[in-house]
C-alpha cells in the first residue's frame, strides 16, 4: 500500500499525530501551509471565524501527486466545531485525485463526527478509516495503540477495497 499523509497543524498536536501515523504506515508526508500566519489570539480568533463560515484559506501549492498514493490520510485540528480552513481547501483542490481517503483529526473536547462529515463532503469521498484524538488523549499511554490499530485497518480496508493497491 502506498500511502501519503497530509496534515495542517497551528499548534503542533496535528503535526505530531500524522508523523506517527506516517510512520506506523511507512507513509510520505505533506504539509499542508498557507499563505497567512495564525500565530497568536488574532490568528487564532481568525482560524475559529473561518472554519465555522466554512471559508477556504488560501494555500501554498502541494509538491506531491495524491493521485501517485492509494490511500491519502487528511489530517485536521478541529477549530469551533468545523474543519480548518487550510484542510478544507485542500480537499477541494485535490478531490478529484484521491483514490481513497482516510482522515484523522485533533481536538480540545469534541466533534470529531461533525468534522469528518464535512472532510468527506469537501472531498465528496467517505473515508475508510478515522481517527480522533483530544489534547489529553495525544499525550496518554494509549497513543501508539490507537495509532497502530489505525494503521492496521486502514491497510486491511486499502487491501480490500481498492483495486490498484499494491500488493506485496
Amino acid at each position: 500500500m502506498k500511502a501519503l499523509v497530509v496534515y495542517f497543524s497551528r499548534t503542533g498536536h496535528t503535526r505530531n499525530l500524522a508523523h506517527s501515523i506516517a510512520g506506523a504506515l511507512g507513509a510520505d508526508v505533506d504539509e499542508i501551509t498557507e499563505r497567512k500566519s495564525r500565530l497568536g489570539i488574532l490568528g487564532y480568533l481568525r482560524s475559529g471565524r473561518e472554519a465555522w463560515l466554512k471559508r477556504r484559506a488560501d494555500v501554498f501549492p502541494s509538491g506531491i501527486d495524491p493521485s501517485a498514493y492509494d490511500v491519502v490520510v487528511v489530517g485536521t485540528p478541529i477549530w469551533n466545531m468545523s474543519l480548518s480552513s487550510p484542510a478544507r481547501a485542500y480537499l477541494a483542490d485535490h478531490a478529484k485525485a484521491l483514490h481513497s481517503v482516510a482522515f484523522f483529526c485533533t481536538m480540545g473536547g469534541s466533534g470529531s463526527a461533525r468534522v469528518f462529515r464535512q472532510m468527506q463532503d469537501a472531498c465528496g469521498k467517505e473515508p475508510i478509516a478515522t481517527l480522533a484524538r483530544t489534547e489529553r488523549q495525544l499525550t496518554s499511554s494509549d497513543l501508539s495503540e490507537a495509532v497502530k490499530t489505525f494503521a492496521s485497518h486502514l491497510r486491511d480496508k486499502v487491501d480490500t477495497t481498492t483495486p490498484h493497491a499494491v500488493h506485496g
